[in-house]
């Protein structure tokens, strides 16, 4: 772990990439409102170092054209058609589409900062079911494969996606199938993506916590066969049982706790840089919002305790 990461960690806060304009009124769900709680809630227990980075709207919107359809982002930016701006599933305003164009711009911000930081959380939802042409799922844009593709222009690859959402990332697989510079690992509660046979991506179908575990311990090898150069982890707390969306039976808040600190653990002990999102999850009455606190817990916890020199990092309590 580089000496930025050290400081990061001994000051007791993760580096995180935010903006208030992410803040949106645009679904029935908490999709575009969770992540403000979240924020504020992590703020309060003195968790988050906030890193504010610049946005060029002309320059982000051009960067999206390299990744989406044409069509799909002018419709996105202006409103028009409606059917394809809001194909994703969001009421399409001037503000959802600023938002939508921050995160993009934010998140490939947030990469280039993990390669220095280490650890680095950017607090959104919404990627791995937006597809070329159109959004889907609760989600616009696919960032990941954006910065994926940013960073292996600068040399940085593979670059990995670490996707525990409870959906697996269709969208994500359908832009990173023939790109040999992007590597999946993905666990899910049931699938609707066809895998074709590659060392590079990794599908998981889970069906009960006992399962998901078995699935989690295949991650080390997997790291260990692609040896990405930074991953993206989508933390999703939707596998949480009873969640509206997903709800994965056997999995509660401990084995959440269990899985963010098996998967960052292991990243941080190999010396990976990894971008936090929190993904999924839509439980009302702020429950969603303190799991999705419980992985930022868990990642200011494996900083301190990879600064100490502890490997209690990669022995997480078990969850059950």
């Amino acid at each position: 772990m580089n000496e930025k990461a050290r400081c990061t960690a001994n000051d007791d806060r993760i580096v995180t990439v935010w903006d208030e304009h992410y803040f949106v009124q645009a679904a029935t769900t908490n999709s575009t409102t969770k992540q403000r709680r979240v924020v504020q809630l992590a703020q309060a227990e003195g968790l988050l170092d906030i890193r504010e980075v610049l946005f060029d709207a002309d320059a982000t919107w051009a960067d999206i054209a390299t990744v989406h359809d044409r069509a799909y982002v002018d419709a996105v930016r202006t409103g028009t058609p409606r059917r394809l701006a809001e194909s994703q599933g969001f009421k399409s305003s001037p503000e959802f589409a600023d938002s939508v164009a921050r995160i993009w711009s934010g998140h490939i911000a947030a990469c280039t900062l993990a390669l220095t930081e280490g650890v680095i959380l950017h607090p959104v939802s919404g990627a791995h079911h937006a597809f070329h042409e159109r959004g889907g799922g609760y989600c616009t844009f696919n960032c990941l494969i954006g910065a994926a593709r940013f960073l292996s222009a600068r040399e940085v690859r593979p670059v990995g996606i670490v996707d525990l959402d409870a959906h697996p990332g269709d969208g994500t697989y359908a832009l990173a199938k023939d790109d040999p510079g992007v590597v999946i690992f993905d666990i899910s509660l049931g699938t609707w993506v066809t895998v074709a046979p590659a060392d590079r991506h990794e599908y998981h179908d889970v069906d009960d916590v006992d399962a998901y575990r078995a699935a989690l311990t295949a991650l080390p090898a997997f790291l260990d066969r692609t040896q990405p150069g930074l991953v993206q982890y989508q933390a999703g707390v939707d596998p949480y049982v009873g969640d509206p969306f997903g709800g994965i039976p056997g999995v509660d808040a401990e084995f959440l706790t269990f899985r963010d600190q098996f998967v960052l653990g292991h990243l941080v002990h190999r010396g990976i840089p990894v971008v936090v999102n929190l993904a999924g999850g839509y439980l009302e009455d702020g429950i969603s919002e303190h799991l999705h606190l419980g992985t930022i817990r868990v990642a200011a916890d494996t900083l301190r305790r990879q600064s100490a020199g502890s490997s209690a990092a990669l022995t997480p309590r078990r969850g059950h």
